[in-house]
């Protein structure tokens, strides 16, 4: 990883504007939609974020941290290897803090991740899960949404 790109990825995490945060996570690579929010000490994947889309209206919020990519310990990199895959954050997702999104996992547009929860499995869209692992507590109504 170059120093700019490391550089770019410390920064992006304090940034004291969300349009800087944005920028710079753009420059990493991360592909980001109109209108979302990223919250102070994100973090999103430096190995891969070109494996990182956000959609439009999506939100993260503080300390979040979105991996594309799991590696085991040596002694195991043989036997399972690293694991490399695209994470989806589709339109008018909420991620709320402390949240950790593994790689592989889609949100579904107009879910919401609850404070905390480690999102294992993709999310449908208009649900609602929480814990570790997460798992749906909520289908949230369709047609309450504004979008």
């Amino acid at each position: 990883m170059g120093t700019l790109l490391r550089f770019a990825d410390i920064l992006a995490r304090e940034a004291p504007s969300n349009a800087l945060r944005i920028a710079l996570q753009r420059a990493k690579g991360v592909r980001i939609g109109r209108d979302v929010f990223l919250g102070y000490g994100v973090y999103l994947d430096v190995s891969c974020p070109q494996l990182i889309e956000i959609q439009d209206h999506g939100r993260i919020g503080p300390r979040v941290i979105i991996l594309a990519h799991n590696r085991p310990g040596d002694a195991w990199m043989n036997h399972i290897g690293q694991i490399e895959a695209p994470v989806r954050i589709e339109r008018h997702a909420a991620i709320y803090s402390g949240a950790i999104i593994m790689p592989g996992v889609t949100v579904g547009e107009c879910a919401i991740v609850r404070e905390g929860a480690v999102v294992v499995e993709s999310v449908p869209p208009y649900t609602v899960v929480a814990g570790s692992p997460a798992r749906i507590i909520e289908q949230l109504p369709r047609d309450k949404a504004t979008l």
